[in-house]
């Protein structure tokens, strides 16, 4: 089980390392927040990768079968679940584009963060943990997302480096969930740290990046499910 938690927290940092929705997420609320409102969206993301790696370890039972039917099939279900994730994604990128940088404002909300008053109450936001929740779930929307993470775990057992029961399967689990975590804390550390010597207009560029990288796997979204729908199932 040991080596099965390692393997899967080796996993979970690599495949973190891509530059994606939830990075984009990380870098802004980190620069823009502190390092406890980028960790919680990365918790957030992480817990949600666990479920996804259990989905994925397990993918043999008719329960998760159904589930992954459901996500990657055809008709109205799958359509309208992945018209909402390109909204979700969509709606937090124009958000991220819009924000501006307002120092004395931030100032107060890193304040108030360290206090553990109030949190993103100050700003009208939603929890950082629920944010990086949806990020996550909007992934289900990529026609080849479970399949891919299914490939992974099975390439892990068909060559022997994790075995195919319950207990390696879920401390893999966790362990990739915890991999994920260690990367993006290392990133929104390492924003944090030297968020002091960035000028207003360099994080004002890192709000629209974060944005524009949102709406960016939008729209590669958009094109995956334009491609990968059978329209004629929808009529």
């Amino acid at each position: 089980m040991v080596t099965s938690l390692l393997l899967g927290i080796l996993s979970g940092f690599v495949l973190s390392i891509p530059p994606g929705p939830l990075s984009a997420a990380v870098t802004k609320h980190s620069v823009g927040h502190g390092f406890r409102a980028g960790l919680m969206i990365a918790l957030g993301g992480a817990a949600m990768d666990i479920v996804y790696v259990l989905i994925a370890a397990f993918a043999s039972s008719a329960l998760v079968v159904a589930l992954v039917n459901l996500v990657t099939g055809s008709g109205w279900p799958p359509f309208l679940f992945q018209v909402l994730c390109i909204a979700i994604l969509l709606v937090m990128g124009v958000r991220y584009m819009r924000q501006k940088h307002h120092p004395e404002v931030e100032e107060k909300i890193l304040k108030a963060e360290q206090a553990q008053e109030e949190k993103a109450r100050k700003l009208g936001y939603t929890s950082p943990f629920f944010i990086g929740v949806l990020i996550a779930v909007a992934n289900l929307a990529a026609p080849t997302f479970i399949p891919s993470m299914i490939s992974v775990v099975s390439y892990l057992q068909a060559n022997s480096w994790l075995s195919g029961n319950a207990g390696d399967n879920v401390t893999y689990a966790f362990g990739f969930g915890i991999g994920t975590t260690c990367w993006f804390s290392l990133v929104a550390r390492m924003l944090v740290k030297h968020r002091s010597k960035f000028s207003p207009d360099v994080l004002s560029t890192i709000y629209r990046f974060a944005g524009g990288t949102l709406i960016f796997c939008a729209c590669v979204l958009t094109y995956h499910v334009v491609m990968s729908t059978q329209w004629s199932m929808l009529r």
